[in-house]
């Protein structure tokens, strides 16, 4: 699964904002280029509830942003699988 950095503060309705462009930066630095149906794993640095480091992460599968969303920039966006939003530990615990 790519492994994508998102900002989780553009999250509404089950749907993650992941970028403004058709691409995004994976956990290496590389550049995803993104497709309906791609499965991503979306993360961005955070502390745990115990105020340890952790990671927010979200699965699910890509799609188009909808029109409500286009208005204020996004193109792509995650559809968050029933997992929700978690935190974990390290992505390779994700």
């Amino acid at each position: 699964m790519i492994r994508i950095r998102a900002d989780f503060n553009g999250c509404f309705d089950g749907l993650l904002c992941l970028s403004h462009s058709d691409t995004a930066i994976d956990e290496r630095g590389d550049n995803v280029v993104f497709a309906e149906g791609l499965d991503v794993l979306a993360f961005e640095e955070d502390v745990d509830s115990e105020g340890r480091p952790a990671f927010l992460i979200a699965a699910g599968v890509v799609e188009r942003a909808p029109q409500s969303l286009e208005c204020s920039g996004s193109r792509w966006c995650l559809r968050i699988d029933a997992r929700g939003i978690r935190h974990a530990p390290t992505l390779d615990e994700a």
